[in-house]
């Protein structure tokens, strides 16, 4: 069963999916709600079928590396990460095409809303839905979702404990009730996975550069930046500030010559790239999906994953419209506070 529908209806078609013994594929984020992920959760471990979320992007050649690059302390200890998404056309921002005879006949309307309340059909609200909160997720949770699974798959991480969000409607001013530009700010702890670190997260619907995006990570001793089909690995560069004496001081105390000898030293920068022919992370995922099926095995995004990359920016949405800091257990998996 693939779920392919408006956010609102996740949990409701995933549930009676597995109920009935399905194996279930659900486009992201997993639920329209933080309210919601329990459910689903308890109904994959009760029927014990494949459930795997859509983030294409955690199956990629590009994770992959990137996981195995950090176990490695290729960039050092982890302190902050960030990750953008760049858009600048009209379906980009979601205003997609209208069919001429879009009605109530031709579209079951009063299906389409489910629980919520019976409103006069309207074209934009069904054509254009994530643009509405009764039935989307916003720019959180349809594009921070993808960079929030691709970090938790490299750094092994639950989540984070403390989110916080700003941002604004800028320039898609057609009725939509989400924000076209949100910046999200979320503090990791530390915990036996990882360090303590930091995340930025940025989504712009009217950026000049456009059709882009990368998921960054950055340690003690470099950097490196996230594809899908690509990583590009940074090292820093050990070296004494010329005004500082006493940092020249401790890095040539063995140096009692003052011959400084030129060494052999790595390129500054990295790139991994995939094989020509690669088929890519939408690929990938779908295979890990089938695979998972034919041997009875977890998915690479099951249920409590699929929730604990889709909480944190539920919580972003939360954060930004009650204009309050969230605080977040990504053991338990439960809102501590609002403040």
């Amino acid at each position: 069963m693939i779920v392919a529908t408006p956010d609102h209806w996740h949990k409701d078609i995933s549930v009676d999916a597995m109920n009935s013994g399905k194996a279930v594929y659900c486009e992201k984020p997993m639920v329209h709600s933080v309210s919601e992920g329990a459910a689903v959760v308890e109904a994959q471990n009760r029927n014990k079928v494949v459930f795997q979320v859509g983030s294409q992007g955690l199956s990629s050649l590009g994770n992959e590396k990137a996981k195995e690059l950090l176990a490695q302390g290729a960039i050092g200890q982890l302190n902050y990460a960030e990750g953008f998404w760049a858009r600048n056309s009209p379906e980009g921002a979601w205003q997609y095409a209208i069919p001429a005879d879009a009605s109530e006949k031709t579209v079951d309307w009063k299906r389409f809303l489910n629980q919520y309340k019976h409103i006069p059909f309207d074209s934009k609200r069904f054509f254009r839905w994530r643009n509405y909160r009764d039935y989307g997720t916003g720019v959180s949770g349809d594009l921070f979702v993808h960079l929030f699974s691709s970090l938790h798959f490299i750094t092994n991480s639950k989540g984070p404990q403390k989110i916080m969000a700003m941002g604004g409607l800028r320039y898609w001013k057609d009725g939509r009730e989400v924000p076209d530009i949100l910046m999200g700010m979320f503090d990791y702890a530390e915990t036996k996975e990882h360090p303590a670190f930091n995340l930025s997260l940025r989504v712009n619907f009217v950026d000049g550069t456009a059709d882009s995006t990368y998921l960054r990570l950055v340690g003690s001793e470099g950097s490196m930046n996230v594809e899908w089909d690509r990583v590009t690995l940074y090292r820093n560069k050990s070296y004494a500030a010329t005004d500082d004496p006493l940092a020249a001081t401790k890095l040539n105390r063995d140096n009692v010559s003052g011959y400084e000898r030129k060494k052999i030293v790595p390129p500054n920068s990295t790139v991994y790239t995939a094989e020509k022919g690669y088929k890519g992370a939408h690929f990938d995922h779908f295979y890990n999906f089938f695979k998972a099926i034919r041997e009875k095995n977890l998915s690479v995004e099951d249920a409590l994953f699929g929730y604990r990359a889709a909480a944190p920016a539920l919580l972003c949405n939360d954060s930004y419209f009650s204009n309050k800091a969230v605080v977040w257990d990504p053991e338990n998996l439960k809102v501590v506070s609002t403040k």
